[in-house]
């Protein structure tokens, strides 16, 4: 008997499709490689350039933490994009059904996402940058330029109390790439409530990637990366702000992946549950 797999293919009627994705709890996750995610970006944001924003959402152990937060939850339903940020997410998606899912950690896609953009424009990419305190993005922007080939045309820090002036400028700005670090969950609660503002360019949530591309926090050897231990580096060097989130995180993997077991469970047994026997043509009379 075969089984039904739980990995489905997305596509939006308005824009190119995607890959298929995975059931993580209540997030639909890519079920793809990172070279993958990188094509997947950069052929979906190009499909609608020039109409509406397209958004890529990581998803990472800090996301977890927020699944039950309906805001949260309801801003990455609508993402035409969530790739797995971490091997927490790694995980769940392959005990989910997922074949191909790896770590696509924006601090890595990113760069390569850039790379591929040049490419498909055949000219350096417009970016602007959010997020962090004041002079970071100016810092990360300056670092972009020298290293990725790209025109900065916009840099705000992250502590706004009021974003009218900040959506103005980025309207203004021409971008075809908005980088958003504004951290989970609140980045992709800004993107989602501010997207009719935000310009018609692919819209990227980063995290803390600007204070990796400036080396304020260093990345973890390469062998640990593959090893899926990068979390203990950062939770070595910022232990105050990351050690509560970490061991939260545990906790959500946990309860998220009986969550998984349980609903492939059910989906199996729905799959291969005998069709009731047909009652037949009715008699006149009965």
């Amino acid at each position: 008997m075969s089984e039904v797999s739980e990995v489905s293919a997305v596509s939006d009627p308005s824009g190119p499709s995607v890959p298929p994705h995975v059931p993580v709890g209540p997030f639909q996750v890519c079920d793809a490689a990172s070279d993958a995610v990188v094509d997947a970006v950069v052929r979906g944001s190009q499909g609608c350039a020039g109409r509406r924003p397209w958004v890529a959402f990581a998803l990472h152990v800090g996301g977890l933490n927020s699944r039950t937060d309906p805001a949260y939850v309801a801003a990455m339903s609508r993402a035409d994009l969530v790739y797995a940020d971490g091997v927490s997410v790694v995980l769940l998606a392959r005990l989910a059904g997922g074949s191909r899912t790896e770590r696509a950690g924006t601090t890595d896609i990113g760069w390569d996402v850039l790379r591929e953009l040049g490419r498909v424009l055949g000219r350096p990419p417009r970016v602007a940058l959010i997020g962090g305190p004041e002079g970071l993005t100016q810092r990360a922007g300056a670092v972009f330029e020298a290293e990725a080939g790209v025109e900065v045309v916009a840099t705000e820090h992250g502590y706004h109390s009021d974003w009218t002036e900040v959506l103005r400028r980025l309207a203004a700005s021409g971008c075809d790439v908005l980088f958003v670090g504004l951290g989970a969950p609140f980045e992709m609660t800004w993107v989602d409530t501010h997207r009719a503002e935000l310009p018609p360019c692919l819209v990227m949530t980063c995290g803390g990637w600007f204070g990796f591309v400036v080396a304020d926090e260093q990345r973890a050897p390469q062998w640990a990366q593959s090893a899926g231990l990068e979390w203990v580096f950062r939770v070595k060097q910022a232990p105050r702000r990351l050690a509560r989130r970490y061991a939260t995180g545990v906790g959500a993997t946990a309860a998220l992946a009986v969550r998984v077991v349980v609903d492939r469970s059910q989906g199996r047994r729905r799959a291969g549950a005998p069709r009731p026997p047909s009652a037949g043509p009715r008699r006149p009379g009965a």
